[in-house]
C-alpha cells in the first residue's frame, strides 16, 4: 500500500518475508527501490528497521504516512465464534489488542513476517475458520472477504514508511534528512550535539536511542531534523556534531510534507 501510495498503482510490487530481505534484493539489483515502515504513532520505533538502517547501505530518498485502518478478513462470511486462528504481523496484532481480546479471545494468535502476507498464508490454508489482519486492499488484493473493518483500538493511527534506494539523491525539494550518530562518551555529550541544532534554529523532529550492539550499554541516537541534507545549515550542524560524536552516519534526506 505504501509503495503504491508514493509510485503509483502501474508498479511491479515484491513482496518481501523479512525487513532484511528488502535490504537484499535492493543491493542485489533484483528491486529498485525498498520500502519499510520505520515508526508507527502509537506503539513506536521498528527497532529491526532501525538496526538495519545502522548496519546496511541503503539511503532513504522518500517518505510516506500512511494510516491505518485495519480489517479483519476472512474466506467467507463467517461468525466470529467459528473463527480459530489470526494471523497477522506483530504491530498490528498489538494496534487491534482490544477487538481481539473483546472478540476473538478464544483464537490462536499467530505472527507473521508482514500484514499483507499473512492475508495470502490464509488463502492458501485450507478451511475457512483461518483469519488475518490487514487492510482493505490485501484483502481486494487477494479476493477475501473484510469481515470487520476499523478494528484498531486507536482511530488516530499512522505509520511512517521511508523510500530506500542505493544512492542518495541531491533535490532542492528535500526537507528533511536522518542520521544516526553516538556520542563521545563524556558530561554533557548528548545535550552539546543537541544545542547544535538550536543555534541554527533547526527543527529536530526525533530522536530515538537505540542499543549499539557493539558493546552493552553503549547507544547510538537516531535523529531526523528539517533541513535538507545539501543545505549550508544542514552541513553546519553535521560538522559541528564531529566535535561530540564518535561517529555520524547520513541515513538519507528527502521530501516531508512537514506536519
Amino acid at each position: 500500500m505504501a509503495a503504491i501510495k508514493y509510485f503509483g498503482s502501474s508498479i511491479d510490487p515484491v513482496l518481501c518475508r523479512t525487513f532484511k530481505e528488502v535490504f537484499q534484493r535492493v543491493n542485489s539489483q533484483e528491486a529498485e527501490y525498498g520500502i519499510l515502515p520505520i515508526e508507527n504513532s502509537q506503539t513506536g520505533g521498528i527497532n529491526e528497521v532501525h538496526d538495519l538502517l545502522l548496519h546496511q547501505e541503503l539511503f532513504a530518498v522518500g517518505e510516506v504516512k500512511l494510516k491505518v485502518e485495519h480489517c479483519l478478513i476472512t474466506k467467507k462470511q463467517i461468525n466470529f465464534k467459528l473463527i480459530k486462528k489470526v494471523y497477522s504481523h506483530p504491530q498490528a496484532l498489538a494496534q487491534c489488542e482490544g477487538f481481539l481480546s473483546k472478540n476473538l479471545a478464544h483464537c490462536q494468535i499467530i505472527p507473521v513476517y508482514d500484514t499483507a502476507g499473512s492475508v495470502k498464508i490464509i488463502k492458501e490454508l485450507k478451511g475457512n475458520n483461518v483469519s488475518a489482519i490487514a487492510s482493505n486492499w490485501a484483502a481486494e488484493l487477494y479476493g477475501l472477504k473484510v469481515l470487520s473493518s476499523g478494528i484498531q483500538d486507536n482511530k488516530y493511527n499512522y505509520t511512517r514508511f521511508l523510500v530506500l534506494s542505493p544512492e542518495i539523491f541531491s533535490d532542492p525539494k528535500n526537507n528533511k534528512t536522518s542520521i544516526i550518530f553516538a556520542v563521545i562518551s563524556k558530561p554533557g555529550a548528548l545535550y552539546k550535539c543537541l544545542k547544535e541544532f538550536a543555534l541554527r534554529n533547526i527543527n529536530l523532529n526525533r530522536l530515538e536511542s537505540r542499543p549499539s550492539k557493539q558493546k552493552p550499554w553503549e547507544y547510538v541516537f537516531y535523529t531526523d531534523f528539517e533541513k535538507g541534507l545539501f543545505e549550508e545549515s544542514a552541513q553546519e550542524v553535521l560538522k559541528a556534531l564531529k566535535e561530540h560524536t564518535t561517529f555520524i552516519k547520513i541515513i538519507g534526506t528527502y521530501y516531508s510534507k512537514i506536519e
